[in-house]
């Protein structure tokens, strides 16, 4: 039993090791793509070209139309 649980506690170790390790390589690597400009624009959440918004194409359109085909069933006889 002795050799079970020191076999479970070997892997867990393992495991959580091979997390930290993981851990330390991304915080590395997003440290070195700030570093290098990187993620310098700030967020504001504003489209980047709101007039393309006003012209919807074609697929746009379909898509619409598919999302209210399956809306309808469920809006009762009403409409």
């Amino acid at each position: 039993m002795a050799v079970f649980a020191e076999l479970i506690v070997t892997f867990t170790l393992i495991c959580s090791a091979g997390a930290l390790i993981w851990l330390l390589l991304r915080v590395r690597e997003r440290r070195r793509l700030v570093a290098e400009g990187y993620f310098v624009e700030q967020y504001s959440g504003a489209a980047k070209n709101p007039e393309s918004l006003m012209d919807p194409d074609e697929k746009a359109l379909e898509e619409m139309g598919d999302l209210l085909e399956q809306v309808r069933p469920g809006m009762g006889d009403e409409y």
